[in-house]
């Protein structure tokens, strides 16, 4: 038996010009319209990270208008101040304070390391930076992107010979006046990474610093100088209740220790005793 193959003929799409010019820009509507949104989302992102900055500064102040033990932890100079000032009044003064009293009530200075809370915040402001360096990173390279492929058309489809004419269309008309259209063609250009550097690299580096790294340091200062010179009364109310509050631990573990003195000097003398009376 034999068998012979049809072949029937190939079913070609041709696309006109108008459609290819038409579908073109469809997409580069598209291309826009999801651009647009992209700016929208990151403006939106953008509200949302102002806003949890504003609630976290109006929550600092309430907790520091509204409880005194909040943050209050900090040997300031004014606490050594009181401490002198009782010293020269012959009273009962902290200085020096031990290491056992410093770990016990966790005091610290204003110079000191990151406690493990502070460090435990700053995964919020990690998480900021990092969205910020994401989105920096996208604008970046979608703006190299964009050289690259329009800049470097090699192809030699009908589409790639249509954008290359696009791009590349120029038209005189020589009547009165000769009329140009370089100024109205938008040539590719490459991404200007000086200005990148400086404008979005360097900024989110200094926001890296002062944000993740030392975002404690900013807060002390904060705590210290902006919001205590604004509420300077409650900065010393604050002060003075960290120092009568240690004043108390130290009177009465001061207290404590004489009364366990007593108590093993009682033992060991009824020990005695009971000693001899056996003997």
């Amino acid at each position: 038996m034999h068998y012979r193959a049809i072949v029937e003929p190939r079913n070609v799409r041709i696309y006109g010009i108008k459609e290819v010019k038409y579908r073109i820009a469809q997409n580069f509507r598209l291309l826009k319209i999801i651009l647009v949104t992209l700016k929208q989302i990151l403006g939106c992102l953008f509200v949302v990270m102002i806003y949890t900055i504003f609630r976290d500064s109006v929550g600092m102040i309430r907790n520091y208008l509204n409880d005194i033990d909040f943050d209050n932890v900090y040997l300031t100079p004014y606490f050594w101040h009181i401490d002198r000032k009782r010293e020269n009044e012959g009273k009962i003064f902290l200085y020096p304070l031990s290491k056992a009293e410093m770990h016990a009530n966790n005091l610290m200075t204003p110079m000191s390391p990151p406690t493990k809370a502070e460090i435990r915040s700053s995964w919020l402001p990690l998480a900021k930076f990092t969205f910020s360096l994401v989105t920096a990173l996208f604008v970046v390279f979608v703006d190299f992107v964009f050289h690259k492929v329009i800049y470097n058309i090699d192809g030699t489809g009908f589409v790639a010979d249509l954008v290359k004419e696009m791009l590349d269309f120029d038209y005189h008309s020589h009547r009165n006046m000769t009329v140009s259209l370089d100024e109205c063609i938008y040539n590719p250009v490459s991404p200007d990474w000086p200005y990148a550097g400086k404008y979005i690299f360097f900024p989110l580096g200094i926001m890296f610093l002062l944000q993740v790294i030392f975002g404690y340091v900013i807060k002390r200062i904060t705590l210290f100088y902006v919001i205590g010179n604004i509420f300077r009364k409650r900065n010393k109310a604050r002060i003075i209740h960290l120092y009568n509050k240690m004043l108390f631990v130290r009177t009465n573990g001061r207290k404590l220790a004489r009364a366990r003195i007593r108590f093993q000097v009682e033992r060991r003398i009824l020990q005695r005793e009971e000693i001899r009376k056996k003997r």
